[in-house]
């Protein structure tokens, strides 16, 4: 029997994709569970503003307007969260120890890790804020304005 170390780095060329892959999983949920979060914050965004919306739908706004207003709301708070979120993980990088390097390697950020990451928090806002939006839109304007 002869050791053959192309079928060890075949094996751990797979245990690393998919262990990236669980990490992607695992991130992905992450931000489902953040937008869980967005979805509140909105919905308690919607009980403040009640009135204001009934007042603005009374004087003629349109449902599109309040719903585009609620989903520009969920986008500017979500892009707030991922910037921070995207400067923790370049902060963590610059302040990786210089003697991990030759245990661990250098930490980078992968650019396609990056744009999926976008694109599911940009998913997870819209759908995260279309129901409040809807709700929003839906009031109507007598019964807003005697809720509060």
């Amino acid at each position: 029997m002869i050791w053959d170390t192309t079928e060890t780095f075949k094996f751990f060329a797979a245990f690393f994709l998919a262990f990236r892959a669980f990490l992607v999983g695992i991130g992905c949920l992450t931000l489902i569970t953040g937008g869980i979060g967005v979805t509140n914050i909105m919905n308690v965004v919607l009980e403040e503003r009640t009135k204001e919306i009934g007042v603005k739908m009374a004087v003629g706004a349109r449902k599109s307007t309040i719903m585009l207003q609620f989903l520009f709301e969920t986008g500017v708070l979500t892009i707030i969260g991922g910037g921070l979120g995207f400067l923790l993980a370049m902060l963590v990088i610059w302040a990786y120890p210089v003697s991990l390097i030759e245990y661990l390697g250098v930490p980078v950020v992968n650019t396609y890790g990056a744009v999926f990451a976008i694109l599911v928090l940009g998913i997870v806002a819209l759908v995260s804020g279309i129901f409040p939006a809807r709700r929003a839109a839906n009031l109507e304007p007598v019964k807003a304005l005697k809720l509060f």
